[in-house]
């Protein structure tokens, strides 16, 4: 999965509309890169913006609701109207845009949250459900939101978490960040592979065992005769 371009309105601190093209100079060709500012210049805003598009939610709300936004006054940009997070990304399923949005009615009233996956090679959606917009994008990621955000997506003072996970869940991230799962089921059907033989071997040997006892104990009564 590759991010190719994060759009995004009214998040937290960044007022208005904003862009970032990571598909285009310099950022496609500067290998890494770093996002640098003051505190609450809107650092930490970016990450929540890609975390919104793909997953609704973010590494500093665990559950990103109308009500939660209405309560803390969090993601959408204070004396704002709607916002929006859209993430363009490719996989090997092809290349798809991500959104999550929310917005207020005719009283100024914030709607329910709302998250649409666009097919680009199609043009079409995939659902209006949310639950399964979000299904869907994690099947094309191939990552979960806890796998995205330990290994893809590192938050600020989380660096450490891929480190600090156990042995299982960092080889099932890295089998997934490195596409290399496929090693696995390779080495899995040749060790079936090499116990079906070794049971072959095992019982030919048997039979052939069996057959070396009947011989010694046919030449053994013909000695007694």
């Amino acid at each position: 999965m590759k991010i190719e371009s994060l759009s995004f309105k009214n998040i937290n601190s960044l007022k208005g509309e904003h862009k970032v093209h990571f598909d285009e100079s310099p950022l496609n060709s500067g290998g890494l890169f770093a996002i640098i500012g003051s505190t609450g210049s809107g650092k930490s805003s970016l990450l929540d913006a890609i975390c919104l598009a793909l997953y609704g939610r973010t590494p500093r709300i665990s559950s990103v609701t109308k009500s939660k936004i209405e309560q803390d006054g969090s993601i959408l940009t204070k004396y704002q109207k709607e916002a929006y997070a859209k993430v363009k990304f490719s996989c090997n399923f092809g290349t798809y845009e991500a959104t999550w949005s929310i917005s207020t009615n005719r009283n100024d009233k914030l709607r329910e949250c709302e998250m649409d996956l666009w097919n680009v090679a199609t043009e079409t959606s995939f659902s209006e459900k949310k639950t399964e917009v979000l299904t869907e994008i994690e099947r094309l990621i191939g990552l979960s939101y806890d796998q995205f955000v330990k290994s893809v997506l590192l938050s600020q003072g989380d660096f450490a978490t891929l480190l600090q996970s156990n042995e299982k869940e960092r080889s099932e991230l890295l089998e997934k960040i490195t596409n290399t799962s496929i090693y696995r089921s390779i080495g899995k059907k040749v060790y079936e592979k090499y116990m079906s033989l070794k049971s072959k071997i095992l019982t030919q040997k048997t039979i052939l065992d069996n057959l070396q006892d009947k011989l010694i104990s046919k030449e053994t009564e013909r000695d007694f005769k």
